[in-house]
């Protein structure tokens, strides 16, 4: 059974900090088993790229907030960023096709390289969803 931990954010560039620190503390605390640091890391990278683009594309970083959730379990941790939604009426989270040059558009596909799996929250909700897993046997990272 997953522990779930959850907390809301104002849409402001400064809180991508405060949700990789409040990401880190949590998994780093959390009680019943150890997750590797590799685990972590990742998680919180993830939650970084996850929570950037809540704020860059969404009603999140126009006054609004986002939510990050997550539920963790032995070899597992699922999560949720949540946001406001695209105020253009709304894309889903998608891969770019990369070049040397681009400034933008790296996220997605970090979660998509390092997560186990990965998509949209599901309707009516916005935001993102992904999982990032490690081997329970060795305590190395599975993803």
């Amino acid at each position: 059974m997953a522990v779930r931990y959850d907390r809301q954010f104002p849409g402001w560039a400064e809180q991508v900090r405060e949700a990789r620190v409040w990401t880190e503390e949590v998994l780093a605390t959390h009680d019943g088993f150890d997750i590797p640091d590799d685990t972590i890391a990742s998680a919180v990278l993830l939650v970084s790229e996850a929570v950037t683009n809540s704020i860059r594309y969404t009603a999140s970083g126009r006054g609004g907030t986002f939510g990050v959730r997550l539920y963790v379990g032995r070899g597992r941790i699922t999560i949720e960023v949540d946001d406001e939604g695209c105020p253009a009426g709304g894309t889903l989270p998608f891969l770019r096709p990369l070049t040397p040059m681009a400034q933008f558009g790296r996220g997605v596909t970090l979660i998509d390289y390092l997560a186990a799996s990965w998509g949209p929250l599901p309707a009516p909700r916005t935001g993102v969803v992904f999982t990032v897993t490690w081997d329970t046997g060795t305590g190395t990272a599975a993803a």
